[in-house]
């Protein structure tokens, strides 16, 4: 369990940051001893899209789960329960087949992601990557989980912050808002709903290894017609 001394200083930190640019991820990797932390929103009222990663291999693994539309993130948002997978190779969750083989592939072993919630309010997930097998005892979950509803809290702070200003530039971010005009263009294209579109443009991506966001840029500049 981490020192109860370190996880109020993690509270402290992610009270804290309320303004674009603080570092809600450092906390969570510095308390928990993980190789990577991601904080992101899925879908709810600010969209869905990165709102921090500690490094760009914590970035691309949280882009994998955007990608596929699948993983402990969204399973932890959906359900708002913790999601702990101690060991992905040896015992592969059956909600997320796909992202935890796509996770293996990236170099993740153990993977644990806690709902980012404010109130009532289910804004998206917090995700701790291990390149190693770590075990996250019962305390941890539950510390974990506490520090991401601060972190939730913290969130929605900048959102509301960023609204009475006028700023549209972070919620919801440009990612979705390019994959919700793909989807658009792919709907016209084939003459399917936006949940089929968007079923083709993920197949896609992870057909051809390629993030999702590439994709839908191609398909928004008109590179890539799927009729």
């Amino acid at each position: 369990m981490a020192e109860a001394r370190v996880v109020r200083a993690a509270a402290a930190a992610l009270a804290r940051a309320t303004t674009a640019g603080s570092d809600l991820c450092l906390p969570f990797r510095k308390t928990f001893g993980v190789s990577g932390a991601a904080v992101s929103t899925l879908s709810g009222p600010l969209g869905t899209g990165p709102v921090c990663s500690s490094d760009p291999v914590s970035a691309r693994r949280d882009e994998i789960q955007f990608d596929l539309g699948e993983g402990p993130c969204w399973q932890a948002h959906s359900t708002n329960r913790p999601v702990v997978e101690h060991d992905l190779a040896t015992a592969p969750p059956t909600a997320w087949p796909a992202a935890a083989a796509a996770l293996t592939e990236a170099g993740v072993v153990s993977v644990a992601a806690f709902p980012l919630s404010y109130g009532r309010l289910d804004l998206g997930a917090v995700d701790l990557y291990c390149d190693e097998r770590r075990e996250l005892t019962d305390d941890e979950v539950d510390q974990a989980r506490t520090l991401a509803c601060i972190a939730g809290k913290s969130v929605l702070t900048r959102a509301l912050d960023a609204l009475e200003s006028g700023d549209d530039s972070l919620f919801p971010t440009t990612f979705p808002r390019e994959v919700h005009q793909a989807s658009g263009m792919v709907m016209m294209q084939l003459g399917v709903g936006v949940d089929e579109a968007l079923l083709v443009i993920r197949g896609h991506a992870w057909s051809s290894g390629r993030p999702l966001r590439e994709i839908a840029s191609d398909i928004v500049l008109r590179r890539l017609d799927f009729s």
